[in-house]
């Protein structure tokens, strides 16, 4: 959206937006821009609270009445506590799949690649049910087993792997991600009996439970710093949200 906000204004539109990340729109730079301190997929707070989140629609709105830029401000207040209902969902929602443990005989990231696979492995007959019954996916340019066999390249190897055609490693590296994520999410869904968690109990159970979530940590780790500008921006940005 920063992108687009500098397009916009170059052609006499004036723009503010919602932040999630400070670290991505302090990059980015657009026009104005409120970061928010809330959950990934909340940029109003939290639900069901309308005058809260009037206030924060407003307090980007204000923004306009700067003409200079860039301007980045950030919304003072906390969102209020969800209800107790939601947050007991939250609390009590995990994936219907138990991921067999490593089995301790190969170096740390055989056994990381080994349990990836492991994972897409089970998970992919709840993902084809559920891509049966909705007719689409999120997963754009990679399937499963290419997104985890590029990430597996990306850990291990010792040059950023390429996947062919006009990707760049950076680019490639950030849609095998995003596809891979996809991926769990509509597999952990898709299970018959599994309810939608929401974004925090999904994001706690992909990050700390599962062995996609720790390979694009590792892989986070491995190239935050790669002399690619483009590959540490992505590393550092693009792969792990900040509260994780």
């Amino acid at each position: 959206m920063g992108a687009l906000a500098h397009y916009l204004e170059e052609r006499g539109i004036s723009t503010t937006q919602i932040s999630l990340i400070a670290e991505h729109t302090q990059t980015i730079r657009p026009p104005r821009a409120l970061w928010v301190p809330f959950q990934l997929g909340r940029p109003l707070g939290t639900p069901d609270h309308p005058e809260f989140q009037r206030k924060v629609a407003l307090a980007a709105l204000n923004l306009l009445e700067g003409e200079q830029g860039p301007i980045l401000k950030s919304f003072p207040e906390e969102a209020p506590d969800a209800a107790p209902d939601e947050e007991e969902q939250s609390a009590a929602w995990s994936c219907p799949v138990s991921f067999a443990p490593p089995s301790g005989e190969k170096s740390e990231l055989e056994e990381l690649a080994a349990s990836l696979y492991r994972e897409v492995a089970e998970l992919r007959p709840g993902f084809d049910l559920g891509l049966e019954r909705r007719g689409r996916t999120a997963m754009v340019t990679f399937d499963p087993d290419s997104a985890a066999g590029l990430l597996e390249q990306f850990l291990t190897e010792e040059s950023p792997p390429s996947s062919g055609g006009e990707l760049s490693p950076a680019v490639s590296l950030r849609l095998a991600a995003q596809d891979l994520k996809a991926f769990y999410f509509e597999a952990a869904i898709s299970r018959p009996g599994a309810e939608t968690p929401d974004s925090r109990a999904f994001s706690n159970w992909f990050w700390k439970d599962t062995a996609a979530g720790k390979t694009l940590d590792a892989t986070r780790e491995k190239f935050k710093d790669s002399r690619d500008k483009d590959l540490s921006m992505t590393a550092r940005m693009f792969l792990v949200p900040m509260p994780q």
